[in-house]
């Protein structure tokens, strides 16, 4: 339940960082951060281990009282929330998009 709640959070926001250098300059350095940690625990960056950080993380994010803001916002239902003004995607967000960026790239496909 929670990697799927994870992965539909991480698709929805890297859908979200498509139009912003920016952000998708934030899911690089999530990604490489990501990276980094897995290779503290000498952890190769496999599907595996991208999905056990997935639940971790997000289990912990949750702890943490966090929500995914497409599920949290009041918009959300007709998807309104993506071009609302100000919309800015969360810490936890932009970690969920970096995970998933990285299976897509695992995969072999090209965003």
């Amino acid at each position: 339940m929670v990697l799927r709640l994870a992965g539909e959070a991480g698709q929805v926001s890297l859908a979200r960082t498509a139009g912003s250098p920016g952000a998708r300059a934030s899911v690089d350095q999530h990604a490489a951060e990501i990276r980094d940690a897995l290779a503290a625990r000498g952890r190769p960056v496999t599907s595996a281990a991208l999905l056990s950080y997935a639940q971790g993380f997000a289990e912990a994010a949750i702890g943490r009282g966090w929500w995914p803001p497409h599920r949290r916002d009041a918009l959300a239902e007709d998807g309104a929330w993506l071009d609302a003004p100000g919309h800015q995607l969360d810490w936890e967000s932009l970690r969920l998009a970096a995970i998933c960026r990285m299976l897509i790239e695992l995969q072999g496909l090209a965003l």
